[in-house]
């Protein structure tokens, strides 16, 4: 038992303890020299602290030979080598220690990059408490079915994705979406695994466990995304195939030129290109483990690299910029009643899935059976006690980007923007226009609606032209009946966002379908740079092209599926409230877990921060390896002292990556 421990310990701290041996011999055989003058003990415990330092190294370079390639191990394997045929034992141990050392410290520093991983394996729960039969069971966290009732306690961890089914309490997301302050969690409301419940008691009806949470996928990404090289790493790379056999027949001809062993050994070691290869991925993962921790979920170092290259901002409205809970503000009826059009409305909507048509469906079923004066307009549940049912549409069509056209009792029902009216041949009388242009001023969407015979096309339900401002009969078929005002609050976030991108010196400009009377009003309140009004899904794209064409590395933020053309056209798509959504974690170039909008100026600020780190390593690496080697030419620079630069080198671009932390 005793031997099994000791090897097990041995396994896990090899390198630690092949690196202090080597340290030890090497010091005790430098000091056995220098001390007794005992010249021949000296140097056989220098070519011991030679060979145990330098066994993994030479073993790693035949492999790297025997395959063809010529590495940093092959260039320090062969300086040593080199070192001990000449009699230069004190260097050859110097060398391999010191890369040893540097070796060892690389990987303890490259680990603690990786601690957002690490923290994120740490979060979920091995065990769960299921309802089984009754009865509380506890079993491991990845055997929870789909379906299967959880149970949740104040201070434990939420062990599966699910939705609450009883109880109520404040749950810690900030370990899957970043969030600061706890949400609020009820009947109905979205769980995620490694989340922390805090106060009262959840019970949770599983919609995922073990690999199939929100977390595994986010792990799965991460660790795919520290993996993937970035263009900069994939150029180094390149790079050093060529350079490193460059190096050996640099010190090749140096010794064929000046004969002085001493040179050329010096140079295969000080022209190891150790920082310039370790320095890009440091950067790289430190800053995936930062965003990680913050619920920002970047898809490698390829769209993070780009991502610095950002210099304009493109925000879709709906759901971004805006809550994405669209309300009712108001009903104007013209020639009928308020109450009668939003039932109008709500009859060809009901089938829609659009954000407004819900607004529209709810207002109708909350309005009051018996009025005074109009419609009271809230939002509630189809279940709320004095909900009012809504008549199925007979037939029902989507016009993308416009509206629906419906049918019911004999009428057709159109229901849309003003593009919808004339496709249809629908003129809006003046009044109408007036009331529409004071509510879209006020920054709310007009939907209007429109009543009349099947069949007709020119504002009549016979085809006959009433008087000249095409007033309607009091039943107000044939031209718009009324005008539904929806309003979709702002995120209180946004304008702080969009200065804070400005001052980054980044522009940013508003998307949206909405007219340009809307658009105004929310731009002025927001404060973006430009907007572009009453675009179809494919018009959003072609504006993200024509922005890369005129040299913009464009940035487009949206919620990850409506947007999804767009997102994909844009040179860093970034999906908001990606927790929970599969599409948007493994698609998105970046992915916001939580619907924060504050998350977008961090995410793109330290993207730039990290462009600028991986730029700062390579340069930091290439200045030494140039001082280095004008050193060496002049006889400034020995072989333990070029490898003693070579190594700080590497560990100061690695904790120069390791800012990006704490960024």
């Amino acid at each position: 038992m005793a031997t099994e421990s000791i090897e097990r310990y041995y396994r896990r701290h090899r390198k630690a303890i092949v690196t202090g041996t080597s340290g030890l011999l090497y010091g005790g055989g430098w000091g056995l020299g220098y001390l007794t003058g005992l010249d021949a003990a000296s140097a056989a415990i220098l070519v011991l602290a030679t060979v145990v330092g330098g066994y993994d190294i030479a073993k790693t370079a035949y492999h790297e030979v025997t395959n063809r390639t010529l590495g940093i191990k092959t260039l320090v394997t062969l300086a040593a080598i080199g070192a001990i045929v000449i009699g230069e034992y004190w260097e050859a141990a110097a060398v391999v220690f010191l890369f040893s050392l540097g070796s060892y410290l690389e990987g303890r520093t490259m680990r603690k990059t990786r601690t957002a991983l690490q923290e994120l394996l740490e979060l979920t729960p091995d065990t769960a408490t299921v309802r089984r039969d009754g009865t509380l069971e506890e079993v491991p966290a990845r055997d929870v079915e789909e379906g299967e009732v959880v149970i949740v306690k104040p201070g434990e961890k939420v062990p599966v994705d699910g939705d609450v089914v009883d109880g109520e309490s404040a749950v810690n997301q900030a370990p899957v979406t970043g969030e600061s302050a706890p949400v609020h969690k009820a009947d109905g409301d979205e769980v995620y695994a490694g989340t922390v419940n805090q106060e009262g008691a959840l019970e949770v009806r599983t919609t995922g466990s073990g690999a199939d949470t929100t977390l595994e996928r986010i792990i799965r990404r991460v660790e795919e995304a520290q993996e993937a090289q970035s263009p900069t790493e994939s150029l180094i790379d390149r790079f050093a195939r060529y350079y490193t056999p460059a190096v050996v027949a640099l010190a090749v001809g140096a010794y064929a030129v000046t004969q002085n062993a001493i040179l050329s050994l010096t140079l295969l070691v000080i022209g190891c290109p150790g920082a310039l290869v370790i320095g890009p991925p440091v950067s790289i993962v430190s800053a995936i483990g930062n965003a990680a921790r913050s619920g920002v979920l970047m898809k490698g170092g390829e769209h993070l690299e780009r991502a610095g290259k950002i210099d304009l901002v493109a925000f879709d409205k709906t759901g971004t910029l805006t809550k994405g809970e669209a309300t009712v503000a108001d009903v104007e009826g013209f020639g009928i009643d308020g109450d009668e059009v939003l039932e109008l409305a709500a009859i060809a909507e009901k089938k829609s899935e659009h954000h407004l048509a819900d607004a529209i469906v709810d207002a109708a079923r909350e309005r009051p059976a018996v009025t005074d004066g109009g419609a009271t307009i809230a939002q509630a549940d189809d279940t709320d006690a004095g909900s009012q049912s809504i008549p199925d549409p007979e037939d029902f069509e989507v016009v993308a980007g416009k509206g629906v056209v419906a049918h019911h009792d004999g009428r057709e029902i159109v229901v849309g923007n003003r593009a919808l009216l004339a496709e249809r041949g629908v003129e809006v009388p003046e009044r109408v226009g007036e009331y529409v242009r004071d509510r879209e001023e006020r920054g709310e969407t007009a939907v209007y609606v429109v009543r009349r015979a099947v069949g007709a096309t020119d504002g009549s339900e016979t085809g006959e032209r009433a008087n000249g401002e095409r007033e309607r009969p009091a039943s107000g078929d044939g031209t718009v009946v009324g005008v539904v005002a929806v309003r979709d609050e702002l995120r209180e976030a946004a304008p702080g966002v969009i200065a804070e991108l400005q001052n980054a010196g980044i522009e940013t400009v508003m998307l949206t379908g909405d007219n340009e009377r809307t658009a105004a009003a929310v731009a002025e309140e927001v404060g973006i740079d430009e907007y572009r009004a009453e675009l179809l899904p494919e018009d959003k794209q072609a504006v993200i092209e024509e922005y890369r064409g005129a040299g913009h590395v464009v940035a487009m933020v949206g919620d990850g599926i409506n947007d999804a053309p767009s997102l994909a056209t844009a040179d860093v798509g970034i999906a908001m409230g990606a927790a929970g959504t599969d599409t948007a974690i493994e698609t998105a170039d970046m992915a916001l877990m939580a619907d924060d909008l504050e998350r977008i100026p961090y995410a793109v600020t330290l993207s730039k921060a990290t462009r600028w780190n991986v730029l700062e390593n390579v340069g930091l690496a290439v200045v030494t390896v140039a001082v280095l080697l004008a050193g060496v030419l002049t006889s400034y620079v020995t072989l333990a002292t070029g490898m003693l630069v070579h190594e700080a080198s590497v560990l100061a671009v690695i904790l120069n990556g390791m800012r990006l932390l704490r960024y």
